[in-house]
């Protein structure tokens, strides 16, 4: 998906589900159910946000129906893409920012089976090179402008009076994937996967570590679990982190806090990704968690910039402000990233040159080499496949020196 400057990524089990499957080439498009009862017992309402939209001088809400895809492939391989798509977490950015046209989120599942079929980079199955084209691949939209960690309604208003409901449940969206995918396995395939991969795109990334837990806890004999992050650098405001995160944020994404991950959010908005890795790491010395971004990522600075500016959105696209927030954010990405890699043994970042946002579902990621001249893909290969040894092109990578794009920076196109 393109991301544009207004448009930014961007029961029980087998009743509740009830998958309606339709296909095009080797994608399918499952419809998930809501509301269902989870394995643990907790009520679960699957949903897309129910963004509003002017729809001829009417203020109308969109598609709220979750559904997720998957492709074909070796069952004992597995794949799971969590989507990006923006965030949203006040009445300025789930509904002025919507109704006026600079929407900052994507609100529902616009994917379709074709469209997934034209992707590149992990989903391409046709290049020998692509350490994931045999892999039984699950792609989870986002919709819900929460990073996948969300699991409550919240009311909003509107500029003209009243209120508006936005369905933050990107975590229940998750756990409707991850309990469809534990059926199939234990009721189709007969064993569990050998091997998981998680990779996570911008919003996506924050949602692979957030629901790290729920995903061993349904697959608890599976140790080789490698994760990639992808452009989710954690450089928020503790303004954001206060309105979202805390215990009583708009999310509610500490309703379903795992215990394991629950000290991450102790510190605060500038330690949270940091201590998500160094905490996961070492609970799982088995996996392998890897972080990609580029030095100057204009979305990510993007967000930082809204974030920073909360209450004044006519600084949101202000060159000035760009530039200072993006500025800063890139001081506090390399430094979140080289700390994670001192305290976290099986922790390993690349940082890319340019302000390019993602890599990982667009054909960049097999020419991508500008961290120190070590091709990305390879990179990525040997932390999926390669024995820990001396050689290896899974190792932290920089661009620095020369991390500003050829063509000079320039934050406000995005």
């Amino acid at each position: 998906m393109e991301v544009s400057r207004l448009t930014l990524c961007a029961l029980l089990v087998a009743t509740a589900l009830a998958p309606h499957v339709a296909s095009a080439d080797d994608w399918q498009r499952i419809d998930a159910a809501a509301p269902f009862v989870d394995t643990d017992g907790v009520f679960r309402t699957p949903a897309c946000s129910g963004s509003p939209r002017l729809e001829e001088g009417e203020v109308v809400a969109t598609d709220t129906d979750y559904a997720f895809f998957v492709r074909d492939g070796d069952p004992a391989r597995l794949l799971l893409f969590f989507d990006g798509g923006g965030a949203c977490w006040d009445a300025g950015t789930c509904i002025d920012a919507a109704l006026d046209g600079d929407v900052l989120y994507y609100p529902e599942v616009d994917e379709t089976p074709a469209e997934l079929a034209g992707f590149g980079g992990v989903f391409d199955i046709d290049r020998a090179d692509n350490p994931l084209r045999d892999h039984l691949q699950v792609y989870l939209p986002y919709c819900t402008g929460d990073l996948h960690l969300g699991a409550r309604d919240t009311s909003y208003p509107l500029p003209d009076g009243g209120d508006w409901t936005i369905y933050h449940r990107g975590h229940d969206n998750v756990i409707a994937v991850l309990e469809y995918l534990a059926d199939y396995y234990a009721n189709e395939v007969g064993e569990p996967p050998e091997e998981i991969v998680l990779v996570g795109a911008s919003a996506g990334g924050y949602g692979v570590l957030y629901n790290y837990p729920a995903l061993v806890q349904r697959f608890p004999g599976v140790e080789r679990v490698r994760v990639l992050v992808d452009s989710s650098n954690g450089v928020i405001s503790e303004d954001l982190f206060e309105r979202a995160l805390e215990a009583d944020g708009v999310w509610g994404a500490q309703e379903n806090l795992d215990p394991e991950i629950a000290s991450a959010f102790d510190d605060g908005a500038g330690q949270l990704v940091p201590g998500l890795f160094n905490t996961l790491g070492w609970q799982y010395p088995d996996a392998r968690f890897g972080q990609y971004t580029r030095a100057y990522d204009a979305v990510q600075v993007l967000f930082f910039n809204v974030s920073s500016n909360l209450g004044n959105p006519e600084r949101w696209f202000d060159p000035v402000y760009l530039l200072l927030s993006g500025l800063e954010w890139t001081t506090r990405a390399r430094a979140s990233m080289w700390g994670t890699a001192f305290t976290t043994w099986n922790y390993r970042f690349y940082l890319a040159q340019g302000q390019t946002h993602m890599v990982s579902f667009y054909d960049d990621f097999f020419s991508e080499d500008t961290a120190g001249g070590i091709e990305l893909v390879d990179w990525f290969s040997d932390m999926i496949e390669r024995r820990w040894t001396f050689g290896s092109d899974w190792r932290n990578a920089s661009c620095v020196p020369a991390c500003l794009p050829p063509e000079g920076l320039d934050l406000t196109t995005l």
